[in-house]
């Protein structure tokens, strides 16, 4: 859940063409869309992808399936599901469980992360059915490195937003979970292209120092845990970092 959604929705204008990478659950897509911005959602990642087309072409479906298997009283099926859900031949039955499995995992991965029943709420389901994409649309880049994609969309857009979670240096990455949802971020290629400057960009990432440090020279605006701007990343859990 993302804390610097009003502040995002702040920065960037109202009529705004912005482009997402890396859409997973849709929250910041959806929250930009809903406020008057066309939002172009990028994934590299079929299964993603897969769900947000079902959910467009019929949400009540996703959600009915949803629901057969509400609720997942039993660890051992949850743990069972996260290992066959992309097995299943039906596309809608694979994305009513992408929906449950993400609400179900401690860190909503799909695929991985422990057992975790009370995250999930009914509202959900409600929520889902009233996703509008009118001012949202989907693509699924080609691109294994989403960094490619970026540089593919140069000029055509307002801003770019990434929502890059927690920095790593990308060190031993190889002993990390991954699943079919994950998408390999490289924090440095990305700083990187922050620093060419060419596009507008603002990332989202968890606040320490250690943003502070690396994007000293960027418009840094921090959030806390109740969506409030703060001076630093000492009362913060979010950062907005923008090269604007």
């Amino acid at each position: 859940e993302f804390k610097s959604l009003s502040l995002l929705n702040k920065l960037i204008p109202i009529n705004s063409v912005v482009h997402s990478f890396l859409m997973f659950d849709g929250e910041l897509e959806i929250s930009l869309s809903h406020g008057g911005r066309y939002v172009v959602g990028h994934t590299n990642k079929y299964v993603v992808y897969e769900f947000w087309r079902c959910v467009q072409e019929d949400a009540d479906r996703v959600a009915a399936l949803a629901e057969h298997f509400q609720p997942i009283e039993s660890e051992n099926v949850f743990y069972l599901l996260q290992e066959n859900w992309p097995k299943y031949r039906d596309p809608y039955l694979r994305s009513a469980l992408f929906l449950l499995l993400n609400r179900y995992s401690d860190n909503g991965q799909i695929s991985y992360g422990k057992f975790t029943p009370e995250r999930y709420r009914p509202t959900d389901l409600v929520a889902l059915k009233r996703v509008e994409f009118n001012n949202l649309h989907l693509i699924l880049d080609k691109e294994d490195n989403f960094i490619e994609s970026i540089r593919n969309i140069h000029g055509q857009c307002d801003a770019v937003v990434i929502p890059m979670g927690a920095y790593s240096f990308n060190y031993l990455e190889e002993g990390k979970s991954e699943g079919f949802e994950d998408t390999k971020v490289y924090h440095k290629e990305v700083h990187s292209l922050f620093k060419e400057g060419n596009t507008k960009m603002l990332l989202i990432y968890k606040a320490t120092p250690m943003i502070e440090k690396i994007y000293k020279d960027a418009n840094l605006r921090f959030v806390d845990k109740w969506g409030r701007e703060v001076p630093d990343s000492a009362a913060a859990v979010e950062v907005i970092v923008a090269n604007f």
